[in-house]
This record gives C-alpha cells, structure tokens and sequence, in this order.
C-alpha cells in the first residue's frame, strides 16, 4: 500500500508540474480553444492533453463494465 501511495504522490506531482507548464503557457501564448478542441498534430495543446490523459488513466482507469 506504501508503494501504492508513493506512486499516486509522484502522478499527482507530475500533475501539478504539467498544470503549471499549462498555465504559463497560457499567459504568454493564450489560450486557443480552436486549438484546445482540435490540437494540431506536434503542438502544445496535443502534448498537454496526452500526458494528462496518462496520468488521469493511471490514477483512476476507466470502469470495465461485466455483462
């Protein structure tokens, strides 16, 4: 369970780093909704939304329904 903890701190670290890398991105480009609905291949906002998703799946997964 120790090491279970240990590993959902360091995702939500990398989270908060990856929120601020947004934020300040943010503040010096703007922000794009065109580009944050629809990121273009290689660019900030594609990068951004990958590695959170990452995160985001790894800290909580999807539900796996039973039928």
């Amino acid at each position: 369970m120790i090491a279970t903890s240990q590993h959902f701190n360091e995702l939500s670290a990398k989270r908060i780093v990856l929120q601020n890398t947004f934020k300040t991105h943010t503040q010096v480009n703007g922000f794009s909704y065109k580009d944050w609905i629809n990121p273009p291949v290689g660019s900030f906002y594609e990068g951004y939304k990958k590695e959170l998703d990452k995160i985001n799946n790894e800290m909580a997964p999807p539900l796996t329904y039973q039928s």
